[in-house]
């Protein structure tokens, strides 16, 4: 299940159930036959002006850091020894990732948060036994955490002292061998008491890599950004606003990698994000509130005073309009996704559904596991993923990485062709329809590399401007007898379930929802989340617009945080499913806070 965490705008977790199977496997439902559209769309594809990836010369031998040769030479003189052991290891991979943080807050024109954090996170992976039988293979039944690796931060010395990193990496790769060497004994005591399965191999060999990227630096002048910081959290108390704070989060990358295989990467960037947040309690308790964010590569491609104004100003003006709306009721009936909020809808619905390891895990519902070659969609879009793209339609993706985290080169996955189901992310967990990784093995530092979403774009053949969408949404209402439809332009989230134990469902957090009217009224709505189930839900799309916009933030999951973004037109869904959300029983604070002023303007 995937959980959003408000204060990253995209943001989704995996809580992935553990325990047996159900009886029988599981199993999948044949995809009927998609019903035809209510009108014909004119054939004009959605519009991706301009997609730029990352230039692929920016290799630089003489940046090449001393680290790298002592993590070399260790993997070098482990693999020595441990290939002939009785128990012998086949692979072994570190990764060292030094990360700066430096992290600002503001509330009320104040500084509330200020730190600047380095460490060095060092991550050692080694498979014992064969790639087709190994340690990493999950275990039947109520012991399936036997051979679970041991969670534990493992930490490396700064600067490039040959002994101090060796000793690190030794004291870590003797720790992860006996792990792994346990973990196997648990993995063939369950092979022997299953007796022999197809099952395809555990892991999937990978191309020899060498890059070295130039170090990046983080520049940008501390005492400049606090002051734009407290002016920006000072004008966000504004209107009916009771908490306004601004904040900022940088980062300074550099992540060494080396592999048994010879791989050695050195890549190294810098991050940079801006956020503007307004909140106030409804009167019947509902905790309300906005949330714009702004990211680049660095500090300076950020917003300026002016652009941060715009974030201020919509974010307030959003606020003000929520205390004033009313509750919804349940709903079924035909809406539209605008883009931002689509591309959110398909990363939840679609996108952690085509992540390859749920592919072959028995705990996982597997929805898409034997569609491949068959419609699960409109004919007319298309999904692919691809990381190594920086911009779309001039915008900044927060996807965008040259090597994923096990040393594979990025690459484009083309998803869904013409509505069919065409492949999978793959990290080097291999399934028997993708064998080998497509450069998505992704995570956080400390975490266990799976298969996970980078640039995730949708694109349609067929479209419609954006006010045709609109025409099209109240035709759609009067054909269903409804009294109106839903539009839906921002979404802050959500979660979905993969496990076999639960339904295979969804549920996205809508910020901004509308009701329009057969008249054209529209009256914003709060309360409500947008829940069903995937198949329906992809099978319901009716049109889609012209314009691509994207969503960029960052998506949790069993391997940690890693940014990502999802691109995709506004959509008309013939049926979409509407529910109340919680409201805890509370509510406002007896006093007005002293933000507020007479009127409700600061």
């Amino acid at each position: 299940m995937y959980r959003s965490v408000p204060a990253l705008a995209l943001t989704t977790a995996v809580l992935l159930s553990c325990g047996p199977g159900g009886k029988g496997g599981t199993k999948t439902t044949p995809v009927p036959d998609l019903p035809a559209e209510p009108v014909e769309l004119p054939a004009i594809p959605s519009r991706i002006e301009t997609a730029t990836s990352q230039p692929t010369d920016g290799d630089t031998p003489s940046a090449r850091s001393p680290v790298l040769d002592v993590m070399s030479a260790e993997n070098k003189r482990w693999m020595d020894v441990l290939a002939k052991a009785n128990d012998p290891a086949y692979y072994l991979a570190y990764q060292l990732v030094e990360q700066r943080v430096v992290s600002m807050d503001a509330e009320g024109g104040a500084i509330i948060g200020d730190s600047d954090d380095t460490d060095r996170i060092l991550d050692v992976e080694i498979r014992v036994g064969t790639p087709e039988l190994d340690n990493t293979r999950p275990i039947s039944g109520d012991d399936n955490e036997l051979n679970a690796p041991l969670r534990r931060r493992a930490v490396a010395p700064f600067g490039n002292d040959k002994l101090a990193l060796a000793n690190h990496l030794w004291l870590e790769t003797d720790r992860r061998y006996r792990e792994g060497v346990l973990a196997l004994a648990y993995v063939r005591q369950d092979q022997r008491t299953l007796g022999k399965r197809e099952a395809p191999p555990d892991f999937a060999a990978g191309k020899k890599e060498t890059y070295i990227a130039t170090p990046a630096a983080l520049v940008f002048d501390k005492a400049t950004w606090v002051a734009r910081l407290k002016r920006c959290s000072e004008r966000a108390f504004r209107g009916v606003a009771t908490r306004g704070s601004c904040g900022l989060l940088f980062t300074q990358n550099t992540a060494w990698l080396v592999n048994s295989e010879g791989t050695q990467t050195q890549l190294s960037w810098t991050t940079a994000q801006i956020s503007v947040s307004v909140g106030v309690k409804a009167d019947d308790g509902q905790g309300l509130g906005r949330l714009e964010q702004a990211f680049a590569q660095t500090p300076s491609g950020l917003p300026d005073d002016a652009g941060v104004d715009k974030m201020i100003d919509a974010v307030t003006k959003d606020l003000d309009a929520l205390h004033k709306a009313p509750l919804a009721d349940p709903y079924v009936g035909p809406a539209i996704l605008e883009g931002r909020a689509a591309g959110v809808f398909f990363h939840e619905v679609f996108g952690h559904r085509i992540e390859g390891h749920r592919q072959k895990d028995e705990t996982s519902g597997k929805t898409f596991s034997s569609y491949i070659g068959k419609d699960i969609m409109p004919a007319w879009l298309s999904v692919f993923d691809d990381p190594t793209l920086t911009t779309l339609n001039g915008q900044q993706l927060n996807g965008f990485y040259r090597f994923d985290d096990e040393g594979v080169r990025a690459q484009r996955v083309d998803l869904v062709k013409d509505g069919k189901l065409v492949d999978f992310l793959m990290g080097r967990n291999p399934i028997a329809v993708s064998p080998a990784s497509n450069g998505h093995g992704r995570k956080q530092a400390g975490f266990d590399p799976v298969a996970r979403q980078g640039n995730l774009v949708v694109t349609s053949t067929r479209s419609v401007e954006r006010a045709d969408l609109e025409k099209m949404l109240l035709e759609e209402v009067k054909r269903q007898g409804r009294p109106y439809g839903m539009v839906f332009t921002d979404i802050s989230g959500g979660f979905t379930n993969t496990s076999a134990f639960a339904p295979q469902a969804f549920k996205v957090e809508p910020v901004m929802a509308y009701r329009l009217y057969p008249d054209g009224r529209r009256e914003l709505v709060r309360g409500i989340d947008i829940g069903g189930t995937p198949l329906v839900a992809l099978q319901s799309i009716r049109a889609a617009s012209r314009e691509v916009e994207t969503f960029n933030g960052v998506c949790g999951a069993e391997s940690g945080w890693v940014p990502v973004s999802a691109s995709a037109p506004s959509l008309l869904v013939e049926k979409i499913e509407v529910e109340k959300s919680f409201i805890p029983a509370d509510r406002p604070p007896v006093l007005d806070a002293p933000s507020i002023r007479k009127g409700g303007v600061r």
